[in-house]
């Protein structure tokens, strides 16, 4: 059993996810690949590394954690991954390798999960199994696939009990952008300080920490009229001011800063991460800032694939 799962890159709206927030996202065409098969004992293979049980221990830990969370942990299976997603980029690398294996296990299994159930138990995977802070995005955006609006609102507290996110499919096939490789690789715990604070926080610090995300989900919002619009100005606008409100709450380090000022000197529209950090999404109409920008930094453009 094949199946695969694409990298995602964060427009408008991120972090906010993780707070009830709004996202507006994509795919594009790096992705993560896996194959299972029925085996007589387990067997967990990626670039010649070889595990043979489910206990953590820093080694396919993605892996074993999707297993574990379906409750499949009695099977014995020959599963081998990859992926050409850039490692600790932030372009959701970890969660496409979860969603592919969990895609192959539905099938293969027979567990009848949609796209809703993938996106819901793909995030339990991170937070519950491998206690990582993150949000619905990632996992609704590659599971879905394409260019997404993404409405999280009353899920901030990611209880098992709550709605759905809401998903809106937005037909558009193609965003002048670049993708701009910092070469910092993102940690991935790197949410999970900032939601302490959220969780276990007195209330004006709970407060404070859903006001600057609400202000952040709202452009996300004002993206997705902009977009489908295709007025890239505006588009543009919205990313300088995600870039601005994050950094207010949650800063990103000198050197993403620095590309992201360096790409707007070199006439880019917009600029900011693409996801968690590593990577920044350049908005580019005239396709400028790009050849500027390939001379210090490796610099590609992505496809938007996946839908």
């Amino acid at each position: 059993m094949k199946e695969m799962a694409y990298g995602r890159v964060g427009l408008l709206g991120n972090p906010s996810d993780i707070y009830g927030g709004k996202c507006l996202s994509f795919t594009f065409d790096r992705r993560a690949e896996v194959e299972i098969n029925e085996n007589r004992e387990l067997s967990i293979e990626n670039n010649g590394l070889v595990e043979k049980s489910l206990e953590y221990n820093g080694n396919h830990d993605l892996i074993k954690a999707t297993i574990k969370r379906l409750k499949l942990e009695n099977k014995t299976l020959n599963i081998k991954y990859k992926t050409d997603i850039p490692f600790g980029s932030g372009l959701s690398g970890s969660t496409a390798i979860v969603i592919a294996t969990m895609k192959a296990l539905n099938k293969m299994f027979n567990l009848n999960l949609d796209n809703y159930k993938i996106a819901e138990e793909a995030l339990r995977v991170e937070t519950e199994e491998l206690n990582i802070a993150a949000g619905f995005q990632d996992r609704y955006i590659i599971s879905f696939g394409g260019v997404l609006y993404m409405d999280f609102t009353g899920k901030e507290f990611m209880r098992e009990t709550d709605h759905y996110g809401k998903v809106e499919t937005l037909n558009i096939k193609d965003i002048p952008c670049f993708l701009a490789l910092s070469g910092i690789q993102k940690k991935a715990t790197v949410h999970n300080r900032l939601r302490e604070k959220f969780l276990n926080g007195d209330e004006n610090v709970k407060n404070k920490i859903k006001e600057q995300m609400d202000k952040i989900a709202n452009l996300a919002l004002d993206g997705k009229k902009a977009i489908l619009k295709r007025d890239w100005l505006k588009v543009g606008e919205l990313m300088n001011k995600n870039t601005d409100l994050r950094n207010e709450i949650s800063p990103i380090s000198e050197k993403e800063n620095l590309i992201i000022r360096g790409a707007l000197d070199y006439g880019a529209l917009g600029a900011k991460i693409a996801g968690s950090g590593g990577c920044i999404v350049v908005l580019d109409e005239g396709g400028i800032a790009f050849e500027k920008m390939s001379e210090k930094y490796e610099c590609f453009k992505p496809k938007i694939s996946g839908y």
